[in-house]
């Protein structure tokens, strides 16, 4: 992310930035286009570029190898802010083209204009040669799109742990004094506004968990699923999702945040909620049929975190105002 510097250097002020499809009307190919120029020479000079989607094909949007001959399969979005299909596209590509013999990449670059042989353009780009067994024994997945939000980008994370070579990188375009600016970034810049959320209370985790945050008016999350609690939620609209229920309570992140252990926290103010601490009953909530109705839009609700725009945030904390009285 690139910032301004304001205040003395006591301020920075992120610069307003857009996909290539807000700043240039193109799509996906024209960004496929201008991103395969680029790889194995400005950006991700690591890698050796060696084909791209072929019309009509169902293929990775970018194919390249690494200095010991591992496939690398680009994915390539325009938005991609809620677009968790994106993380299991690539990984579909990454299985499907796990077959691929070194003739088969050699007869891709030839049919995406290569010169020669695939094995003598590897040896000129890192200076070293392989041997043609050696291609494609592991691949590795990178996907590029303009944004990612905290739920999308955790899909990510998860197959991450467990051993998959997957990474999310963005793409953003500036203007900066007049001049067009593309900045490629594995950050996940996450705005002060940007956070609005709902968090689930973990209810297989501790039935009673719900209760502890209401209580104490914060939002927690455990073992695993403690990432979903994070700088990023400070200044943010986070409510706190019961299954089988709906939200029942919602506040504004503050900067306390804690861990526990198994148990991190976040701290809320401005808190309300329907629930009867003294027994624990849940009086009033808004449920999920209602949240639909009111967003237009559906969810999947049992996820650990929701994200919700500015606009969707304030509309579920209106109603939530009008319900816990």
């Amino acid at each position: 992310m690139i910032f301004e510097v304001v205040n003395n250097l006591n301020e920075l002020i992120p610069l307003p930035h857009k996909n290539i499809s807000a700043k240039f009307k193109k799509n996906e190919k024209n960004l496929e286009i201008f991103l395969s120029k680029m790889i194995g020479n400005e950006i991700f000079p690591q890698y050796l570029s060696f084909g791209n989607e072929r019309q009509w094909q169902s293929e990775a949007d970018i194919f390249a190898v690494n200095d010991v001959g591992d496939l690398i399969i680009f994915e390539l979005k325009v938005h991609g802010h809620d677009d968790k299909g994106k993380i299991y596209q690539a990984l579909g590509y990454a299985q499907a083209f796990s077959k691929w013999t070194y003739n088969n990449m050699n007869e891709h670059y030839k049919k995406c204009g290569g010169d020669g042989e695939l094995i003598d353009a590897f040896e000129e780009h890192f200076g070293q040669a392989i041997d043609q067994s050696d291609f494609n024994k592991k691949q590795k997945t990178i996907v590029i799109s303009n944004s990612s939000s905290i739920s999308t980008n955790s899909v990510t994370e998860y197959w991450k742990r467990q051993g998959i070579s997957i990474e999310e990188y963005f793409y953003r375009f500036y203007n900066v004094a007049g001049k067009n600016i593309v900045e490629i970034s594995s950050e996940l810049y996450i705005p002060e506004s940007g956070g609005n959320c709902w968090i689930n209370t973990c209810k297989k985790y501790d039935k009673n968990a719900y209760l502890d945050m209401v209580t104490n008016s914060k939002a927690s999350a455990y073992g695993d699923r403690k990432r979903v609690i994070h700088r990023g939620l400070s200044n943010s609209t986070v409510f706190l999702y019961h299954n089988g229920y709906g939200i029942i309570g919602g506040g504004v992140g503050t900067a306390k945040l804690s861990d526990n252990g198994d148990e991190k926290q976040i701290k809320l103010k401005n808190f309300i909620h329907g629930v009867n601490l003294k027994t624990g009953q849940i009086k009033n909530c808004l449920g999920a049929r209602k949240i639909k109705a009111l967003l237009k839009q559906d969810f999947y609700f049992p996820n650990s975190i929701v994200s919700l725009s500015n606009k969707n945030a304030k509309i579920l904390y209106d109603e939530c105002k009008k319900l816990f009285k």
